[in-house]
């Protein structure tokens, strides 16, 4: 207990927007016990890297895969973003049809088997007032300097360090933010809106 009581002394709720964690729940607990007004979310960033793992295992790259799987691919992508049961219940049947109607790989069937894990979990804690975030500034890190690591590649030419600059660029201001108050939209939109 005296642990929570420092914390709490150090970081005044009325300061603290939101709380993102794991689906642990020592964590869900201490949190809601410490900070029973903050608004708590569950971070989803390893549930989309799992996704796209099962893939990574079949395909080089996203961009490679079949226009079948492609769909099934974002559906699942979608559940795992779904902020209410409503929507997270509409993706979860459209996957099931898909898996049922379409031509599919074996990294889909595998990504359809995880998504079946992550929307009973994930509705279980939508229920309880959680949203989904990815906006956790630690694993936007992580995952900018593994995109960084993939994008490397081009390195081996001279020219190489301009067009992976350039590629870096244009990659990361044309990806729409997932959550937040800018969710479908790119940093260059955001940009244009604030700006002119």
């Amino acid at each position: 207990m005296p642990l929570f009581i420092r914390i709490k002394n150090r970081f005044p709720e009325g300061k603290i927007q939101k709380i993102v964690s794991d689906e642990d729940k020592a964590i869900i607990g201490a949190v809601k016990r410490v900070f029973p007004e903050v608004a708590h979310s569950f971070c989803v960033f390893h549930q989309l890297k799992n996704v796209s793992k099962r893939y990574y295992e079949e395909f080089n790259s996203i961009e490679e895969i079949s226009d079948n799987d492609r769909v099934v691919y974002n559906e699942i992508c979608q559940l795992i973003r779904s902020d209410t049961t409503i929507s997270a219940v509409a993706y979860i049947q459209k996957i099931r049809e898909f898996d049922s109607n379409l031509e599919l790989s074996e990294a889909s069937h595998k990504a359809i088997s995880y998504a079946e894990e992550i929307f009973k979990k994930n509705v279980s804690f939508l229920k309880k007032g959680f949203t989904p975030e990815t906006d956790n500034t630690m694993e936007q890190i992580f995952s900018l300097i593994c995109d960084i690591v993939d994008k490397a590649r081009s390195f081996k030419t001279d020219s190489g360090l301009t067009n992976f600059c350039y590629n870096l660029f244009t990659y990361f201001n044309k990806r729409c933010f997932s959550t937040g108050k800018w969710k479908g939209f790119s940093p260059l939109m955001r940009a244009r809106f604030q700006y002119g």
